[in-house]
């Protein structure tokens, strides 16, 4: 019997890795329940932006490292570390990489 397509599978294998600016690369599934799941890869060398990002994340790194900005500390994290930052202005901030590698990691966030 041939394996049938799953509405709960996203196959990132085949799905391309789109540029979303010049320093990150992104693949990403909409799932049922309104989650949105991403990989990224963010290149250093760029700025962490000139906007705050307001949305909720949980990310998880897989390589690399990255570097939280918020309006009143900051935070570094790399390989298997874990970050869950809640949605709202309280909680904005703005990612950039640190180091001379790309980092790899995937976050969560719901619609």
């Amino acid at each position: 019997m041939a394996e049938k397509e799953s509405r709960y599978v996203f196959r990132a294998s085949a799905a391309a890795l789109t540029e979303a600016s010049p320093t990150l690369k992104i693949k990403e599934a909409h799932m049922l329940d309104g989650m949105v799941l991403r990989y990224q890869e963010r290149s250093p060398g760029g700025p962490p932006g000139d906007s705050w990002c307001e949305t909720g994340h949980s990310a998880y790194i897989l390589s690399g490292r990255l570097r939280y900005e918020f309006p009143d500390h900051t935070v570094e994290i790399g390989p298997g570390d874990m970050v869950h930052i809640p949605a709202g202005y309280d909680h904005r901030h703005r990612p950039s990489a640190i180091g001379d590698e790309p980092v790899r990691y995937f976050i969560t966030e719901f619609e």
